[in-house]
């Protein structure tokens, strides 16, 4: 392989990382798979150890970017072989940082499929080892799939722990200031979710709020897709558990306003997620809550995962 040929590869991820938030999943997939293939080819011919390293770092970045395609299209066992594999190149390039953030997209893609014990199953294993710069991400995965399975002491010691490495971990190096980027907005993101698995409506809506003001004070392409969107939802959910449904539907606005093709199964099933935590309240046979269950189900309806 020549420098020029890696050069050219290494623009290439850089590019896709760079421009990732502004291109559609479909069209978006095809560039990707168009970049995983070059690199596959630059591996086999590739002898250099030095530049294998590199070429398997590459490829790790970009398997990240395939695994949360495949989840945008709602193929989630193929983005979690891509996360797993993006693992594998991180460990054969000697990336540990890279290594445990696919680990963490492995198991918020599981999480995300109903398979919180699955998640945990993924992030407890890394927690004694892992770089600071990834243990707040980890611990926050970690909380909120405790939560999910019923654990509420072990959930919060999460978190409590997790803030504790937002404050002390180095800035991240992995992703150049793009939306892939390790920022405390995600944390918050993630505390918010926690919560509102814990049942705790008003700690989840300060988060949420906090969260979404992160959010919407940074460009596009310094924070993950449909980032405010996100924030929206765990602020929705958090509004029904405080029984404020008329500042639910406010918040639910700006979701359903959302194009077609942007409607995500990441947002899909937050949504869903959504739809049964108005089902499951007190409030489920009023008009206000029918209502809001209407516009969740006119929002999956017209999904990604529905377009062909």
């Amino acid at each position: 392989m020549t420098t020029t040929s890696f050069d050219h590869a290494e623009a290439e991820v850089h590019r896709l990382i760079k421009d990732y938030t502004g291109i559609l999943p479909r069209p978006r997939l095809g560039l990707l798979t168009e970049a995983s293939a070059m690199l596959d080819d630059q591996l086999t011919h590739e002898s250099r150890q030095a530049k294998v390293r590199d070429l398997h770092a590459l490829t790790g970045r970009l398997g990240v970017l395939l695994a949360y395609t495949y989840q945008d299209l709602g193929r989630t066992d193929d983005g979690a072989r891509h996360a797993h594999l993006a693992g594998q190149h991180a460990e054969l390039a000697g990336h540990d940082e890279l290594r445990v953030h696919a680990k963490t997209v492995h198991a918020n893609i599981l999480f995300w499929d109903e398979q919180p014990t699955a998640a945990l199953n993924l992030v407890e294993p890394e927690l004694p080892a892992a770089p600071a710069a990834r243990q707040a991400g980890l611990l926050y995965n970690q909380a909120r799939a405790l939560a999910a399975i019923g654990d509420r002491d072990g959930a919060l010691e999460a978190l409590t722990r997790a803030q504790e490495y937002v404050d002390r971990a180095p800035v991240d190096s992995l992703w150049g200031g793009t939306s892939f980027e390790w920022r405390p907005a995600s944390g918050l993101l993630l505390a918010a979710s926690t919560h509102v698995r814990l049942g705790n409506g008003t700690a989840a809506a300060d988060l949420a709020e906090q969260c979404l003001v992160a959010y919407q004070s940074r460009p596009r392409g310094e924070k993950p897709s449909n980032a405010d969107v996100r924030a929206l939802l765990e602020l929705i959910a958090a509004r029904v558990l405080t029984e404020d449904l008329d500042a639910a539907e406010e918040a639910l606005r700006p979701v359903c306003a959302l194009e077609p093709e942007r409607r995500t199964e990441r947002l899909v099933r937050r949504v869903e997620f959504v739809a049964r935590t108005v089902a499951a309240s007190r409030f489920a046979k009023t008009p206000e809550a029918r209502g809001l269950l209407e516009q969740t189900r006119d929002f999956t309806s017209q999904a990604l995962r529905h377009s062909r």
